[in-house]
């Protein structure tokens, strides 16, 4: 008896398919997030600084210094952009553009050294740190640039201690304040609001939805091949339309209800969050009624294993991806047009579809056409229909 247990197809059919199904989630859930490694994060430097003349002559611009180290560091993994003015930074940073900014004023040299005077005055360089772009990448950019200017503020510390070096005594007030001689204020910006999981609310929307939509497609496309077992109709495709419109609306609506009323998710315009999810749901429910007319059940596992691969890469900043991740997965799946357009709404107060349906749109705009275009399928064969009525 045992000789046959082993002997039995499905046995060794079902331990090939489970090893090949511990490489498939090994990669999807490990594969783009076990050694995380930053490249070329976008950062902002605001340097205003006008220097000051020394008393022998020369010229000193600390901000000037500053901005010819980070533009000589070109083994960092940080991608600097040189900006004009604070209010360039802060725009690019409600444009997505930047995870943060420096911003140096234009006294910096003059206050520093009027630490070594009868009246010293404190400079000030700022810190804004763009959260709702993504809280793993601004929690990484914050590091970052406290680090540069804790390294900066040691820099000048030295060149003072060298401008007195024992010739001029130093008041208690003076020490204290050489002891950290470049106040640095920090600022958040887009700031990710109460119970939104740590600023992951759009990838859970997203996933939610992905799953709910998925669910409700098969269920849907289920019932039209038990009405219609042959080759697809008008009358078919539109009642899987209204059948998906029902579907959408009822999840979209009770998600809302669920996030907003419930959970106590913070949402700055309601009525925006809710046309929001009622576009990606039905995009989504686009997408994959495509597939599913087009190539049946067959596309199922595609949705899943998408979606598997997709979820440990949402939270992430996508300068911490591996290139192949980047470039072939996070580059087209929709989620990610999803996450932004959320993050849009959740956390920068602005409508994304102000600005036209956006990929996500057209992507799911051709995916509506192709499920319309299944009309146009070739008759299944009598052994299908058989099978299907036996259902």
């Amino acid at each position: 008896m045992m000789k046959r247990f082993f002997q039995q197809k499905l046995f060794w059919g079902g331990f090939v398919g489970i090893l090949l199904a511990v490489f498939i989630f090994t990669f999807a859930f490990m594969g783009s997030t076990v050694n995380p490694t930053l490249k070329e994060m976008p950062l902002a430097v605001v340097v205003q600084d006008e220097g000051v003349a020394m008393p022998n002559g020369q010229e000193m611009n600390f901000g000037k210094i500053l901005e010819d180290q980070l533009k000589k560091n070109e083994k960092a993994p940080i991608d600097w952009t040189f900006l004009d003015s604070r209010k360039d930074a802060v725009q690019g940073m409600n444009e997505k553009e930047y995870y943060a900014a420096i911003v140096i004023p234009g006294d910096l040299s003059l206050n520093i050294f009027s630490l070594l005077s009868e009246k010293p005055m404190q400079p000030e360089v700022e810190i804004f740190i763009n959260e709702g772009m993504n809280m793993t990448g601004a929690t990484m950019a914050d590091q970052v640039t406290s680090g540069i200017l804790s390294n900066f503020n040691q820099q000048v510390q030295h060149n003072l201690y060298d401008q007195i070096a024992g010739a001029q005594t130093l008041s208690v007030k003076q020490s204290k304040i050489l002891a950290q001689p470049v106040q640095v204020t920090k600022e958040k910006l887009n700031q990710a609001g109460s119970h939104t999981a740590n600023g992951n609310a759009p990838a859970l929307f997203t996933q939610i939805l992905w799953i709910t939509t998925f669910i409700s497609s098969i269920i849907i496309y289920t019932v039209i091949k038990k009405l219609w077992p042959g080759k697809w109709n008008f009358s078919a495709i539109f009642s899987q339309l209204l059948g998906g419109l029902l579907f959408v609306v009822s999840i979209c609506g009770l998600v809302f209800w669920l996030t907003e009323g419930v959970l106590d998710v913070a949402i700055a315009n309601n009525a925006e969050m809710f046309m929001l999810l009622l576009f990606i749901g039905l995009m989504f429910f686009f997408i994959q009624g495509a597939l599913l007319n087009w190539i049946g059940y067959a596309a199922a596992p595609l949705f899943v294993l998408l979606l598997f691969f997709a979820m440990p890469i949402l939270t992430l900043p996508p300068e911490l991806l591996p290139d192949i991740t980047r470039n072939w997965l996070y580059s087209w799946i929709p989620f990610r047009f999803s996450v932004e357009a959320f993050k849009d709404v959740l956390f920068f107060g602005s409508n994304p579809l102000e600005n036209g349906i956006g990929v996500l749109g057209y992507t799911g705009l051709a995916g509506f056409l192709l499920m319309l275009s299944a009309v146009f399928k070739p008759e299944r064969k009598a052994a299908d229909h058989k099978s299907i009525t036996a259902e």
